[in-house]
């Protein structure tokens, strides 16, 4: 029996938008660089996950700027990251909203009388504007930085277990990322839903596989 739900936050219950393009725009276009925003975002995501892995533990405003500092050198810009990074920090205070069906969902989880949490990698003080601004209040939080780990190590959501005194087995955890948030999960023995809602995975070939895949939060109601 399912007596606590374990969300994801950014893909999951907030939709990022283009926010992280943009800022990534904005700040080539500060050095004067004409990369395709698309390609460099992608590229500073890559190395700022790849730093996420190492044995120390920044907060995720320090490692967009250590990153940032790694993807000018890929690109050949001359320019000093600190100085630079200001346009990604503010699109972490940004204007993102819900998806449609997350308050009736969360609102009927509630009602069944289901612990709603959040697990997230992100600093807390990003996490609690967008929960303010959105008007959502979330009993348990768990972050990266309260934890000091990001996922998917299975410290992240050992650590969630260890704090919350839940048993893996009435948890579920639900996510967009496979990665972070099903293998990571279930890596402790918690199961998981991946929600897809754009059709980037093919469930056939994840090992392990979710639990359960779902195309919007309001299916929900169908596992629990």
């Amino acid at each position: 029996m399912i007596k606590h739900i374990i969300f994801d936050c950014f893909g999951t219950l907030i939709d990022t938008g283009s926010t992280s393009v943009n800022a990534a725009q904005r700040i080539l276009s500060d050095v004067g660089s004409s990369v395709d925003a698309r390609t460099f975002y992608a590229d500073w995501k890559a190395i700022k996950r790849k730093m996420m892995y190492e044995p120390y533990f920044r907060s995720e405003k320090k490692l967009y700027e250590e990153s940032l500092s790694e993807a000018f050198k890929k690109y050949g810009i001359n320019a000093d990251a600190a100085a630079q990074v200001k346009p990604m920090i503010d699109s972490l205070f940004s204007v993102r909203i819900c998806f449609p069906e997350v308050r009736d969902t969360l609102q009927s989880i509630a009602a069944r009388g289901i612990d709603i949490a959040i697990g997230s990698t992100t600093d807390n003080d990003s996490l609690m504007h967008y929960l303010r601004f959105n008007n959502m209040h979330m009993e348990h939080i768990f972050t990266s930085e309260d934890m000091q780990v990001y996922k998917p190590a299975k410290q992240f959501y050992q650590t969630i277990l260890d704090k919350s005194g839940w048993a893996a087995q009435d948890c579920l955890f639900v996510g967009d990322s496979y990665e972070d948030d099903v293998m990571g999960a279930k890596s402790v023995g918690i199961k998981a839903v991946l929600i897809d809602r754009k059709d980037r995975y093919d469930i056939t070939t994840l090992n392990p596989a979710p639990d359960y895949c779902i195309k919007s939060l309001a299916e929900l109601g169908n596992i629990i």
